[in-house]
């Protein structure tokens, strides 16, 4: 005989600080202000945004594990980096860009 669950107790669960209607009725802005991160520095915040491009390269599978066990090697706890960074950090120093 299979029995049915009861509903489960959602007593914990705070409801949420915004109407998830809200967008429905026009509303520009959310009712909940943002406060600001100490993490992030006043001077990242009013960069503008750096377009990008997506390119498509085809190297030699040797060259292309260096590049991700280079990726590995400098990644650390907190800190990830990616084929893409190394690629373009080499890029700028051969190009002499920034």
């Amino acid at each position: 005989m299979n029995r049915m669950r009861g509903k489960p107790d959602l007593s914990g669960i705070t409801p949420p600080q915004k109407d998830p209607t809200a967008f429905l009725e026009g509303a520009r802005e959310n009712s909940i202000t943002p406060t600001p991160s100490s993490s992030v520095s006043t001077s990242a915040a009013e960069l503008p945004p750096v377009p990008t491009v997506q390119k498509l390269f085809r190297i030699r599978w040797d060259i292309a594990k260096a590049l991700k066990n280079g990726a590995i090697a400098e990644s650390s706890p907190g800190r990830r980096v990616t084929e893409t960074e190394i690629v373009e950090r080499l890029l700028k120093q051969y190009l002499k860009i920034d």
